[in-house]
């Protein structure tokens, strides 16, 4: 069978015999082939993440390398695990640039991804973060970064709008997981809950290491502070233990997550608390590209794509759609050709702004509902 993706001819499934290096080093970057360093967590609480969008960024290699690669090179995938921690990604960063990687396609947690961006910066490396997305990878002028998610900030004015216009709340407790994403998004929704003339709980933001599983002194300042709606704006992993903790105490204020908490793992692990639930993300893919993408997920993998999944596929195709259009897997040239992108991908129209950001990304509010997530049947008007 022959069908059109993306503007991109295949035929059939591609296969998933694609040369790549998983959990190993290079030596070097072959001049045969288009090598792509992937730091991904593969370990801790968010490994289903990075193995969901590590397993996409191989179906589109292979559908690349089927197509004859970039610029004549085969893409090779070399995977490095950064465990959503800052010590072990900078550890991950420093073996893919030892390796001689020609770019960079990964990254779910900005935790990770802040201290890499300085490495690959000073090595001279394109890089493509899949899914982190905190505002402040977009402050350090690194001309080498772009970001296949617009910036995070998105989130906290979805949240604020939704909780004024909508749920009609207008005492909002903050509450974050003292990752590098989720302070970003925790200050972004701050600001965001003053322009829409609505009180901070409490005054302050509370905050909670993200190793942390008792939540028993912050449910106590919630309840305290009179919040009647929650902004969490860590990881779905503590967000599950989080919503369960509440409903166990009796907290009815209303619980609104930021995209960092759509997993599949939050709905199983917050069981019925979790019902009635939202979480803020960026308008999901639709179309026949997306419905072609989660169909070839499924059949090569077995199981339904995550959240990110699409985001991580885009990423190794706004790499080799660069590399071609240079006719070069030189990192300088990718680099230039990066700051020009205009295609249709999976997700979307993708075009960055200069500082690298994703433009044209609106936002929607979902709500757990009969064991998924679905489009909430009101949405705020920014």
């Amino acid at each position: 069978m022959r069908f059109a993706t993306s503007g991109l001819l295949v035929t059939g499934l591609v296969a998933l015999s694609i040369s790549f290096q998983a959990g190993g080093v290079a030596s070097a970057a072959s001049k045969s082939n288009f090598v792509i360093g992937v730091p991904l967590p593969m370990t801790g609480a968010e490994a289903s993440a990075g193995t969901e969008i590590f397993n996409a960024m191989k179906l589109a290699a292979s559908k690349i390398n089927s197509q004859g690669g970039v610029a004549g090179h085969k893409i090779v995938l070399n995977e490095q695990d950064s465990a959503c921690d800052a010590t072990t990604a900078v550890n991950a960063a420093n073996l893919l640039v030892s390796a001689h990687v020609n770019a960079i396609a990964g990254e779910y947690c900005s935790s990770a991804a802040l201290p890499e961006q300085p490495i690959f910066s000073r090595a001279g490396i394109p890089v493509v973060f899949a899914a982190a997305n905190s505002p402040a990878l977009l402050t350090g002028h690194f001309k080498n970064t772009f970001l296949t998610l617009a910036s995070g900030s998105g989130d906290a004015a979805e949240a604020a709008a939704f909780f004024k216009q909508d749920l009609k709340e207008t005492k909002i407790a903050i509450i974050d997981d003292q990752s590098a994403y989720g302070t970003a998004i925790a200050d972004a929704m701050s600001a965001d809950l003053r322009s829409n003339g609505l009180t901070l709980a409490g005054g302050a933001i509370q905050a909670v290491p993200a190793t942390q599983t008792d939540f028993s002194s912050v449910i106590a300042a919630v309840k305290s502070s009179g919040a009647t709606g929650i902004f969490w704006t860590g990881y779905y992993a503590q967000a599950a233990l989080l919503v369960k903790q509440l409903a166990a105490a009796g907290v009815k204020a209303t619980f609104v997550g930021s995209e960092a908490a759509i997993d599949a793992t939050f709905i199983t692990g917050a069981g019925s608390a979790g019902i009635g639930t939202y979480a803020t993300e960026f308008v999901s893919p639709s179309g026949k590209a997306i419905n072609l993408f989660n169909a070839h997920y499924r059949k090569a993998f077995k199981s339904a794509p995550g959240p990110y999944s699409s985001y991580g596929y885009d990423a190794i195709q706004i790499l080799a759609r660069a590399g071609n259009a240079a006719k070069s897997i030189q990192p300088s040239k990718i680099i230039a050709a990066l700051r020009k992108t205009n295609f249709v991908g999976v997700t979307g129209r993708i075009k960055f702004s200069p500082v690298g950001a994703r433009l044209g990304m609106p936002e929607e509010v979902l709500v757990v509902k009969n064991g998924q997530y679905v489009k909430n049947s009101v949405q705020p008007k920014l």
